[in-house]
């Protein structure tokens, strides 16, 4: 058999969850939610995206649209996975997190629970798009936050992260307002406190 799926980029991340293994194509890098606590730390896949493998992808090369093709070839061993995902267009209840680009840039933002199951409205479930991944709240227990960045071993992986017209008002825990963060620390951003490793 020959299956594929085309992923076409419209920010630097996307999500996939494809019922097959697929290799994974050069400009591409997929990654696994291994835990979160401040961040969403991400772990990579390499090589091969195991069969009903939830993940997010970001794009390192120039195109907007990437091929994720069947290999038979042997996918790597995943460890720890929060994410899950559907296969077809389905209404997931619960609270949980989806990929977005919003106000504090690209991250995991709390789903907005407007469905009922069959996708009327309600306000208990959302809508997964077919071959789509989301973080449910339940695989973290104390998920409370609107928004979590993403972590790669330790490192924040928010880096040159373009906002247009968002003024960030930075104050150290003394109350002294900070123009940029120099230390690691705890710090209010924008009215929220955020741990600066």
């Amino acid at each position: 058999a020959n299956f594929s799926h085309s992923v076409t980029f419209a920010a630097e991340y996307a999500t996939l969850h494809l019922g097959y293994k697929v290799a994974i194509p050069a400009g591409v890098e997929a990654y696994v939610v291994s835990e979160v606590a401040d961040w969403a730390k991400l772990v990579e896949v390499e090589g091969v995206i195991p069969a009903a493998t939830p993940v997010i992808l970001k794009k390192t090369g120039e195109d907007a649209t990437y091929n994720f093709v069947y290999t038979s070839d042997a996918a790597a061993e995943i460890g720890t996975n929060l994410l899950e995902g559907s296969i077809a267009n389905r209404y997931v209840v619960g609270a949980a997190y989806v990929l977005a680009n919003g106000e504090e840039g690209i991250g995991l933002y709390k789903a907005e629970l407007n469905k009922n199951a069959t996708g009327e409205a309600g306000n208990t479930h959302f809508k997964n798009n077919a071959n789509k991944a989301y973080l449910p709240v339940a695989a973290g227990s104390s998920l409370t936050a609107a928004f979590y960045g993403f972590n790669w071993d330790g490192t924040t992986g928010v880096e040159n992260v373009e906002v247009e017209n968002v003024v960030k008002t930075i104050y150290d825990l003394t109350g002294r307002k900070v123009e940029t963060i120099s230390a690691p620390g705890i710090y209010i951003i924008n009215g929220v406190k955020r741990v600066v490793r």
